[in-house]
């Protein structure tokens, strides 16, 4: 079992995909259930199925997510949700590798993996009596850790264009970039919401632009007037100035401002290219310290340079 932690909206359910592609189960079905989703009084049937007559309404048998995720990944968000008596019957069925149906005389063997998920500290849970010690140990065989995107700001162009793939794909629409003022705001946006946030964000503004127009800041924060900053959402949905980002280094914020605002659009590869080429200008050629200017490792650096420049490395 894996146990996935992290803010809301930093991408757990999509890392867990991740680890299913990756997973020898890869091409068995990936389940997911958000727990929280699901009444008390109902969960047991949503995990384990439901055998004819098992109550009132039962009319037919339903296999639960278990089954359907046998000889695969089976997804539970927001673990926490379950109550004790829930997490109990979970327990059972990852130590017995068998689940019985709602109103089922018989186990049914599975083989599952599963990835569980949650946003609050469950060690805490377990100190304050709302999760299970037995649980808790069972399911961190192997924990992960997922921080915040305002953390981790070097994936930021990478799930732009992502998104932008997708969307496009998904509306019919050419990729026509972003300015590059909506992407140095992406940039420094301190994502509350994280990559959830960043992800609605690009639906959005490829949705408010033309056919074949670059995305910019009026398509991604509707009905403001911007400057090139920092700016989270509040509570309200209002644009808000936010805390200062993170900054790798103060060069690194002034590379950024060095980028050329003639091009009206820029794709991420282009973007990506320009601030090599800056952070190596910049450096005189000395790959540790380009590397340190953009706030990368030199090896995540060299990666970069030898996709842009093949014979540089």
């Amino acid at each position: 079992t894996v146990l996935i932690s992290g803010e809301s909206g930093v991408g757990k359910e999509m890392f867990a995909r991740q680890l299913h592609q990756l997973s020898r189960n890869r091409e068995g079905p990936f389940v997911a259930l958000n727990c929280a989703a699901i009444p008390d009084n109902l969960i047991e049937a949503e995990l384990f199925g439901v055998e004819r007559g098992a109550y009132t309404g039962a009319t037919h048998s339903r296999p639960g997510r278990f089954e359907r995720a046998n000889g695969g990944t089976l997804f539970l968000d927001e673990i926490t949700s379950l109550s004790l008596a829930g997490q109990s019957k979970l327990l059972r069925a990852l130590q017995e590798r068998e689940i019985e149906r709602v109103g089922g005389g018989h186990g049914i063997k599975v083989t599952v993996r599963v990835v569980a998920a949650t946003n609050v500290d469950l060690r805490k849970a377990v100190a304050e009596g709302d999760f299970r010690e037995d649980l808790f140990y069972r399911l961190n065989v192997y924990p992960i850790a997922l921080p915040p995107l305002r953390e981790r700001r070097d994936d930021i162009p990478l799930l732009i264009n992502a998104f932008l793939q997708r969307f496009c794909q998904e509306y019919g629409r050419t990729p026509a970039g972003l300015t590059m003022r909506a992407l140095k705001t992406l940039l420094r946006y301190d994502f509350a919401g994280n990559v959830r946030e960043l992800q609605n964000l690009i639906e959005r503004g490829l949705i408010a632009s033309d056919e074949g127009q670059a995305i910019d800041l009026v398509h991604i924060f509707r009905n403001e007037s911007l400057p090139v900053d920092s700016y989270s959402l509040n509570h309200d949905g209002a644009l808000s100035k936010a805390a200062p980002p993170i900054a790798h280094t103060a060069q690194g914020a002034a590379l950024l401002d060095t980028l050329s605002q003639e091009k009206q659009a820029f794709s991420i590869e282009e973007l990506e290219q320009q601030l090599i080429r800056e952070a190596l200008e910049k450096s005189a050629g000395n790959l540790a310290a380009a590397s340190r200017l953009l706030g990368l490792s030199r090896a995540q650096f060299a990666y970069r340079l030898k996709k842009h420049q093949p014979d540089a490395v």
